[in-house]
C-alpha cells in the first residue's frame, strides 16, 4: 500500500511539473509572437555580438562581425585539421601568394559547422615572406582594417541559393542554422576586389595552382570572380559519424522549436525556455556569468 501511495505522489508531482512547463511554454510562445520583429532581432544581436556574429533577418542567416574575437587568433592549417573536434566538416581552398613583401593567405571554406550549413572567406598575411615548405605550419594574422578587401559570396545547395552577402571584410561568412549539408553538395561563388593589378595577378596564379578550375575564374578590372565547387575533402568514417550526429541534433532543434519558423524566434524561444540548449548551440561558455547583464537590455514585453 505504501509503495502504491508513493508511486501516486511521484506521478502527481511529475504531472504538476509537466503542467508548469506546458503553461510556461504557451505563455512564452505568446509573448515572443507578440513582440515586434525589430526588438527580437535587436535582442538576439545583443546576445550574439560578443561571439563575433550578427543576425541578418532579411536572409535568416548569421554572419561574422569585423571586430569578431576570432580575428585575434589568425589562421593556419592546424585549425582545419582540428575542425572535427568542433563538429565541423568542410571543404577548404587555401590560396597562398606573395605580395608587397608578405605572404598572404586567402582561404575559402564550405560545409557543416555544428547544425549550421555555411561558408567562409578569410584574408590573412604574415609579417614577411614565408617559404612554401613552411606555409602549412605558419599561423597567419588577420589583416587590419586598412587592408580589408571588398568581397561578395553566394552559397548554393545543389544549385539552389541559400544566401549571399557582401562587405569590406577580413572574414566574410554565411551560416544558415538548422540545416545539415554534405560539403560536396555546396557551391560557393566568390568575388574579391583587389587594390591593384599586381595583387590580383598574384592571387590568380596561386588560385590556379591550388586547383581551381580555370573556366570558373572571371576577371573584371581588379575584381576576381571564381567558383569553389570541388569536393576536396576526403569524407572518412569520423566525418560520416559527425554528420549523422549533427542530423540528429538538427532534427531535435526543429522539433523543440517547431512552434516557430524564423531562426530569430527559435533561438529566443530556446534562450528563455531551455537556456542550456541555447548556450550549447552558440558555445556560450561564459554565458551564465553574464546573463544578468544581458537581461537589462531585454525588451520589456519579454521580462
Amino acid at each position: 500500500m505504501k509503495h502504491i501511495l508513493f508511486f501516486l505522489i511521484v506521478c502527481i508531482i511529475l504531472l504538476l511539473i509537466l503542467l508548469h512547463f506546458h503553461r510556461k511554454k504557451k505563455k512564452l510562445i505568446h509573448k515572443i509572437r507578440c513582440l515586434s520583429f525589430h526588438d527580437k532581432c535587436r535582442f538576439l544581436n545583443e546576445l550574439c555580438e560578443p561571439l563575433g556574429y550578427r543576425y541578418e533577418p532579411d536572409q535568416d542567416i548569421f554572419t561574422s562581425t569585423t571586430d569578431a574575437w576570432q580575428k585575434f587568433y589568425g589562421y593556419g592549417d592546424i585549425y582545419d585539421k582540428l575542425a572535427p573536434l568542433g563538429c565541423m566538416v568542410f571543404d577548404s581552398l587555401p590560396v597562398y601568394f606573395d605580395y608587397c613583401g608578405k605572404t598572404w593567405l586567402i582561404e575559402c571554406w564550405k560545409g557543416q559547422y555544428g547544425i549550421n550549413t555555411g561558408s567562409e572567406v578569410g584574408v590573412y598575411h604574415a609579417d614577411g615572406i614565408v617559404p612554401p615548405e613552411k606555409r602549412r605550419t605558419t599561423i597567419f594574422a588577420a589583416v587590419p582594417e586598412y587592408e580589408y578587401l571588398d568581397m561578395r559570396t553566394e552559397l548554393l545547395y545543389r544549385g539552389r541559393p541559400i544566401a549571399n552577402i557582401s562587405a569590406a571584410h577580413w572574414w566574410l561568412t554565411i551560416f544558415s542554422m538548422g540545416h545539415v549539408s554534405k560539403p560536396r553538395d555546396l557551391t560557393l561563388n566568390v568575388s574579391i576586389r583587389f587594390p591593384d593589378t599586381e595583387m590580383r595577378n598574384a592571387f590568380i596564379d596561386s588560385l590556379l595552382q591550388a586547383g581551381c578550375d580555370p573556366d570558373s575564374i572571371g576577371i573584371c578590372f581588379n575584381t576576381v570572380l571564381f567558383t569553389f565547387a570541388a569536393h576536396c575533402h576526403k569524407t572518412g568514417c569520423l566525418d560520416r559519424l559527425i554528420l549523422l550526429k549533427l542530423r540528429f541534433f538538427c532534427c531535435l532543434y526543429r522539433f523543440v522549436t517547431r512552434p516557430f519558423t524564423c531562426t530569430c524566434d527559435k533561438l529566443l524561444y530556446l534562450y528563455f525556455y531551455l537556456p542550456f540548449a541555447f548556450r550549447h548551440m552558440l558555445r556560450l561558455k561564459r554565458f551564465k556569468h553574464h546573463r544578468k547583464e544581458y537581461r537589462y537590455g531585454m525588451p520589456p514585453e519579454i521580462k
